[in-house]
């Protein structure tokens, strides 16, 4: 009686892994386009690459990193063609996600910090000098960290909707399930895409409140490669670390030597602006801040001109306005 349960369960297991596998395979499938690679000291990044639209002005790298359960992808559809007018585009995806691979584990490249020297060194590598960076979400910690390292190398950085302080509580259920031993490797490779498939444009659009997103989104920005295990396993260990490393990163705000374009929307339930870019004013008050009315967390795409214009003022050597600067009802422009 036991073997036949075990061979029952190890049966069941092999059919949901295998339903799993095969709409893994049409995730890929359907990418819209793949890039470039370059390897760096700790991993083996992939980043989509725009050409500026004017050769003048090519060499101004706008350095784009994604959130949380996004990828280049993502940030490519929100403002590749925008900024591809001021300067060339690079839109990374962060180590071990996406189709970026890892050399070292999840937990040792969890800092924000480590994730921007590694797209730094790519950058380097590739030959730009005149660099802006730009992060939404989790990216903009990233992009954060990017100027507390390399500042005296950048133009500037705007960070969008980024969480920049630890906050109350812990992580979501699913991140601990997909990290415990053994359970967590059997749940991504046999549940997770099955399930996660069919909740992605509800959660997206959950996430976009007030506004919205065309239905189009899911596939054009491919969201379902975070359903990969490899993938979304490493994105729940940066997110659960990311806590602890904010602790850090908070005691040395006072001190930068880029300038700094903060904006976020009052509407955001995803990362409270209030709670982290408006906090941030307190701690560093030379940044400008730009506070968004109406808006939602996905304001990389529904506010995309005001974004890619903060980069451009920055490309451009124009000085920020320093303070919190309202836009009201910036969703109805």
């Amino acid at each position: 009686m036991l073997i036949v349960t075990s061979l029952l369960i190890a049966s069941l297991f092999l059919l949901a892994w295998a339903h799993d596998a095969r709409l893994r395979r049409r995730i890929k499938a359907a990418l819209p386009r793949v890039g470039g690679f370059i390897e760096t000291p700790n991993a083996h990044l992939h980043y989509l690459l725009t050409p500026a639209t004017d050769a003048a002005k090519a060499d101004t790298a706008f350095v784009v990193i994604h959130g949380s359960s996004s990828s280049s992808y993502d940030m490519d559809l929100a403002w590749a063609e925008k900024l591809s007018q001021h300067g060339t585009v690079l839109c990374f995806d962060r180590p071990g996600i996406g189709l970026s691979r890892l050399k070292t584990s999840a937990k040792a490249m969890s800092h924000p910090g480590l994730q921007a020297d590694e797209m730094h060194h790519a950058v380097k590598q590739l030959g730009y000098q005149h660099i802006v960076v730009l992060g939404h979400s989790w990216g903009g910690s990233v992009a954060m960290a990017y100027a507390q390292r390399h500042g005296a190398e950048l133009a500037g950085s705007v960070i969008v909707a980024a969480p920049l302080y630890p906050w109350e509580g812990g992580s979501s259920w699913y991140n601990k399930l997909v990290t415990l031993p053994v359970i967590g490797w059997l749940f991504a490779h046999s549940v997770l895409t099955k399930y996660g498939h069919r909740q992605l444009l509800s959660g997206v659009q959950a996430t976009a409140h007030p506004e919205s997103v065309p239905d189009s989104y899911v596939e054009a920005a491919a969201i379902g490669l975070i359903l990969m295990p490899r993938q979304f396993i490493t994105n729940a260990v940066y997110s659960i670390h990311l806590k602890a490393h904010l602790a850090e990163m908070q005691k040395h705000y006072q001190h930068f030597d880029t300038p700094l374009i903060l904006i976020g929307g009052d509407r955001d339930q995803t990362v409270f602006t209030k709670r982290n870019s408006n906090r941030f004013q307190d701690d560093y008050q030379q940044s400008e801040m730009i506070y968004l009315r109406n808006v939602g967390h996905m304001l990389h795409h529904t506010q995309a001109d005001i974004i890619v214009d903060a980069a451009r003022r920055l490309a451009q050597g124009e000085p920020v306005r320093q303070g919190i600067h309202e836009v009201a009802d910036a969703a109805a422009q």
